[in-house]
């Protein structure tokens, strides 16, 4: 007895252990790699411009969704011509949808790349005609289009023209950037019509061909049996991992789905054929309960979470899923562009199809013998569609009830991704931070609706900073502790207002959130190396360092700027440094590392600024070719803790190792100075030595330099009366 109760303890304890392996694996690694790709996914420019465009015909799906209830309502209540007007405004809004696409594509690759919104939507526009026109001779208007073509005519046309732009800096030197523009929106149109006729004069024969397959290949997503009916059901709900809706990329299907449909119905009614199982209202009673993906029970599933983020979503999303539209609910959970939750978004559908025709064709359900409107709420729609069918009614609840079990585990996994992704602990510092959403558009991977509303808003504050003042320079000296002498100066960019009133550079979070730091680095470098050249000639051997942002690092303008202002050579002794800020996300490791080593091999030095404080910190000293790297004043604040100045020690060491020079940040009082010393750290730049200054007040720094050894921390009486 004991044997034996001990052998079943023990494989029970083996289950166990492999039921727990099993799924640590499957968390770690299948849930792991899927939330990976889910990232490098967002991360991609083309899959933003295509959420982006998606995303603009959200508010259009939802007031067409309307308009359709309120045919329904209308018809139902005998008001048919009010309820054909309505049927014909939806026809309209989803003619206009792919247009709204195609300018939206446009709209977005404008604001992301910084471009003339206006270019940037005529060229979107006229690619899209001159597509249109391959396809059909006879096209006269562009509303007749599908979204595939919408999409990839505004991607292609801002892509190509963004590469001739590239190729014409290469070419000429070019004294205005709106030159460029200008021309490339010119040469990328002729370049589109160009090929456009070839294809259309060689290729002709081809393309029909080409046209003939895939009308045939749509043949095989009709759903005419069973296996046909499971790729029906696939059309409906992947396209969506990308943010399309199925039933507008293969409209033509459904169009001739509905007429068959009806067609059979009144074959039935008129006892000339038997009612077939398949059927548009099939599909909207089993596959789209709350939408596309059975959404009704992803909903349930969400109230079931008490301390989900997402619960704020369902104010919105949870009524329009009533009416089986869900736009808001698979754009803020999200499903979009989510591996993760495009598992059960497909499978509950087709665990429901399964299901619904098993019952249906074994004649525990009747047939449909109705057309029911899709926005229809679910028990009414079944009830009118299956003859008044308690047991339809039922089979309705279960199938809602099963899809619940299939999202619930994905949904409490999601949750408890989002706990723990959400934690960023900076490497050096050991602080976390948390970031929870406290809203409906902070709900994460929802960023995409606040990022587009938020370029908006910060080009209101741009604009309104132009119009209330100006951008001057400050600088702000570095010291070298063994000699006591400013060996550089770091160039800061301020607002003057009207007034007088002079603002720290805040302002500068509108400019990044608009894509715009490129040109605030172009201007504070341009003036700078101007001011220098006239002003602080006189001094040699200095060091002028100015802030590039990651953004500019990747713009593709800033070596040709740089040879610009590099032309006219530097006072004597003069060197150009670039600080990058550690404290920004870089996007683009790969091409930031060949930039530097490009900008490196034209005799300019690279800094790495606000070392931990930021992200990778570590990965930075490694990955990326630099000369100088200057400590976050979080170092010098951390030297009040108990293990503060052993800390740094060991920072230092670190940043040793690269062979860098090694400058801190934020020194205000006399004992961080010397605590600072005994660390090994040579170069200081802080409060105590100087605060940024007016350049007329720093030339005067560097002329009374050349007569007089300064004190840290101490200024000329002259010079700090000026201040």
């Amino acid at each position: 007895m004991k044997f034996s109760y001990l052998f079943k303890n023990t494989i029970m304890s083996v289950i166990a252990s492999g039921n727990f392996v099993i799924k640590a694996w499957l968390q770690n690694n299948i849930l792991h790699r899927l939330n990976n790709s889910q990232i490098k996914l967002l991360n991609n420019r083309y899959a933003h411009a295509v959420i982006a465009s998606t995303m603009a015909i959200v508010p259009l799906s939802i007031v067409r969704g309307l308009v359709i209830t309120a045919s329904v309502l209308c018809e139902t209540a005998g008001f048919n011509h009010a309820a054909l007007w309505f049927m014909q405004l939806q026809i309209g809004f989803l003619a206009l949808a792919p247009l709204v696409m195609n300018i939206y594509v446009a709209v977005h690759w404008a604001v992301r790349n910084r471009l003339s919104q206006i270019y940037c939507i005529a060229l979107s526009i006229s690619t899209l005609m001159i597509f249109r026109r391959i396809l059909d001779d006879n096209a006269q208007f562009f509303l007749d289009i599908s979204i595939p073509m919408a999409l990839a005519s505004g991607i292609i046309g801002n892509v190509l023209q963004e590469i001739v732009s590239k190729n014409m800096l290469k070419v000429r030197q070019w004294k205005d950037s709106n030159n460029v523009t200008i021309v490339s929106f010119f040469v990328t149109l002729m370049i589109i019509a160009i090929f456009s006729s070839i294809i259309k004069l060689v290729a002709e024969a081809s393309l029909h061909h080409a046209m003939s397959f895939f009308e045939q290949l749509s043949l095989y997503f009709y759903p005419t049996n069973f296996l046909n009916g499971i790729s029906y059901v696939l059309l409906r709900s992947v396209p969506w991992f990308f943010g399309l809706h199925g039933y507008y990329l293969f409209m033509d299907i459904d169009v001739a789905f509905t007429a068959a449909a009806k067609l059979n119905i009144n074959d039935w009614y008129s006892g000339r054929g038997a009612l077939n199982i398949l059927s548009p209202v099939f599909y909207d009673m089993w596959c789209n309960s709350g939408g596309t993906g059975n959404t009704l029970s992803l909903v349930i599933c969400i109230l079931m979470q008490k301390n989900s983020p997402h619960r704020r979503l369902l104010t919105i999303a949870g009524p329009m899923a009533l009416f089986n539209i869900n736009e808001p609910l698979i754009f803020g959970f999200p499903i979009v562009l989510n591996p993760v939750m495009i598992i059960p978004f497909v499978l509950t559908p087709l665990v429901s199809y399964v299901v619904a025709y098993g019952a249906t064709y074994y004649s525990f359900i009747p047939r449909i013998t109705a057309i029911v409107s899709w926005s229809t709420p679910g028990p009414i729609k079944v009830w009118l569609a299956s003859g008044e069918s308690s047991a339809a009614v039922m089979l309705y609840i279960a199938l809602v009830a099963l899809g619940v079990a299939i999202y619930y585990p994905f949904v409490k996994s999601t949750l408890k991704q989002k706990n723990t992704v959400n934690n960023d602990m900076d490497l050096l510092t050991g602080e976390v931070k948390i970031s929870q959403p406290t809203n409906i558009e902070m709900v994460p991977n929802y960023n995409h609706v606040v990022e587009e509303y938020s370029h908006l808003e910060a080009q209101r504050q741009i604009e309104k900073l132009q119009t209330s003042g100006q951008f001057i320079l400050f600088f702000q000296p570095q010291v070298r502790l063994s000699d006591n002498k400013i060996f550089a100066v770091e160039v800061l960019i301020r607002h003057q207002d009207d007034n007088g009133k002079i603002t720290p550079p805040t302002f500068l979070k509108y400019y990044e959130r608009a894509g715009l730091m490129p040109e605030v680095d172009f201007w504070v470098m341009e003036n700078a190396l101007d001011y220098v050249r006239e002003n602080m000639s006189e001094t040699e051997g200095m060091t002028l360092s100015v802030n590039i942002s990651p953004q500019t690092l990747v713009d593709y303008r800033l070596l040709h700027i740089v040879n610009k202002v590099l032309a006219k050579p530097l006072p004597a002794g003069w060197s150009l440094e670039f600080e990058i800020t550690e404290s920004q996300k870089v996007q683009e490791p790969v091409r930031v590392a060949e930039v530097m080593e490009k900008l490196r091999n034209l005799g300019i030095k690279i800094a790495l600024d606000d070392f931990g404080s930021g992200y990778s910190t570590l990965h930075y000293l490694t990955r990326y070719p630099l000369d100088k790297i200057k400590l976050d004043r979080s170092m010098v604040l951390g030297l009040a803790k108990p293990d503060g100045f052993s800390f740094l020690q060991q920072v230092v060491k670190l940043c040793m190792v690269v062979q860098c020079e090694i400058l801190i940040e934020g020194v205000e009082t006399e004992q961080e100075l010397e605590l600072v010393k005994m660390a090994g750290i040579e170069l200081c730049q802080g409060y105590l030595f100087h605060r940024p200054l007016p350049g007329k007040v720093v030339c005067q720094l560097l002329a009374e330099q050349d007569k007089m050894q300064m004190q840290p921390g101490h200024c000329l009486p002259e010079i700090e009366a000026i201040v």
